[in-house]
């Protein structure tokens, strides 16, 4: 997992297999960053190519630790078939998802306007 600071956006570069495994090595790590970032964070899964059910529950927990404290969590570079996991879930109601990273930094900056 890489955090980058760009601005006031916290941006977390998630790992290709977020499996068991994958999110036993990520999850205390993703869930500090986010927790002491309490902000904007941005979730890159360009790298993701597996997700399991204990990544959306990963996701959706940290989108609910951020959310009482006026940040939000926001998802961009998900690859086909990972997009198509979060429109089964219907996690796609739950996390505004952008196509790239330029996207989804600019749908911050637009709150900022």
């Amino acid at each position: 997992m890489k955090t980058e600071q760009i601005g006031d956006v916290l941006v977390i570069e998630l790992p290709a297999h977020l499996d068991a495994v994958g999110i036993a090595a990520t999850e205390s790590q993703f869930s500090e960053a986010v927790a002491r970032h309490k902000g904007k964070v941005l979730t890159d899964m360009s790298q993701v190519s597996f997700v399991a059910s204990l990544a959306l529950r990963m996701l959706l927990t940290s989108l609910k630790t951020v959310q009482p404290l006026g940040g939000d969590v926001r998802l961009c570079n998900l690859q086909p078939p990972i997009a198509e996991i979060f429109r089964k879930s219907r996690f796609d109601t739950l996390f505004k998802i952008y196509p790239d990273r330029e996207a989804a930094l600019a749908s911050y900056q637009d709150l900022d306007a």
